[in-house]
């Protein structure tokens, strides 16, 4: 035997390992549970118990979503946050998997859900894709959805109140390679200044920007767009992520910055290679803290 085809075999090999192991981590869903705690969060808020969805891409699990939807019900979130990229954006592709879930959560919970790229890419190429984005978009919000675009809403209990905003960043910003530097005053023109002492949630689709979130003051981000690096190595974390960059530094989990947290899912789909290795598809739950002085 050759050199060469030994080689083949091997690869080919390698190559039939992470098909398989692909194949069985796309369908388990893991729970991700974190605690964020702040002075800025309302006492009437604390214990407030959060689920944070990104990035399902069309999957199904189950029929109807019935797989997911159970574990949701068990969790029994106050609010279900969305970070975006639950269609994917190419022409032909359906939103009617991510609209069915997400007007099915409505029916229980509050939902609040906001753009990903592929939204984004649906809602600037009119040529390609038409009426699609605003139809959909205006299809969840009859459902009661609380669809934000570089909009904001404030969540009120017992005269007190949180504020979420739905980030949504132009293409320059997930362009493949090196990183676009963000405008200093970028997000102020886009989303308005965050006011001191109030608790504000940033759904913010790609985590590469966490510093610049950060400086606008955001108190907890939640992002996706890495898919977890699609294959997790053992220390070094993240392999790659969408936009080309090898071992990010923003993948997965729970990053810290001066006051400022970010939360980052592996998210529920792939799309174009369907791979996760060490990198199952996730939910996180999030609960929130008074921190007290």
């Amino acid at each position: 035997m050759s050199s060469l085809t030994r080689m083949i075999e091997s690869v080919a090999l390698c190559g039939g390992v992470v098909a398989g192991i692909s194949y069985y981590e796309n369908r388990q869903i893991r729970l991700e549970e974190y605690r964020i705690a702040s002075g800025c969060l309302p006492e009437v808020f604390d214990q407030t118990k959060l689920v944070f969805l990104s990035d399902l891409h069309n999957r199904c699990f189950g029929t109807d979503q019935e797989e997911l939807m159970k574990i949701i019900d068990v969790i029994g979130p106050d609010m279900i946050l969305v970070g975006g990229d639950m269609v994917v954006g190419k022409p032909g592709m359906t939103t009617q998997t991510a609209y069915h879930l997400l007007s099915q959560l409505a029916k229980k919970y509050s939902v609040v859900a906001a753009d990903g790229n592929h939204e984004y890419r649906m809602k600037i190429y009119t040529d390609t894709y038409g009426k699609q984005y605003e139809e959909y978009v205006a299809a969840l919000r009859a459902c009661k959805v609380s669809y934000l675009s570089n909009q904001t809403i404030k969540i009120c209990k017992k005269g007190s109140s949180i504020w979420i905003t739905g980030l949504s960043i132009e293409r320059e910003y997930y362009r493949r390679g090196s990183k676009t530097e963000m405008d200093p005053d970028y997000l102020n023109r886009t989303i308005g200044k965050k006011e001191r002492g109030r608790f504000h949630i940033l759904l913010a689709h790609n985590p590469l920007y966490f510093p610049e979130y950060a400086e606008w003051g955001a108190d907890l981000i939640l992002s996706g767009h890495n898919h977890g690096g699609w294959i997790r190595l053992p220390v070094f974390g993240g392999l790659v992520s969408p936009q080309m960059r090898f071992f990010p530094d923003y993948d997965a989990g729970l990053y810290r910055q001066g006051e400022s947290q970010m939360i980052i899912s592996r998210g529920l789909g792939t799309h174009t290679f369907p791979i996760r290795v060490n990198n199952y598809p996730e939910i996180s739950v999030i609960t929130l803290r008074k921190l007290r002085t």
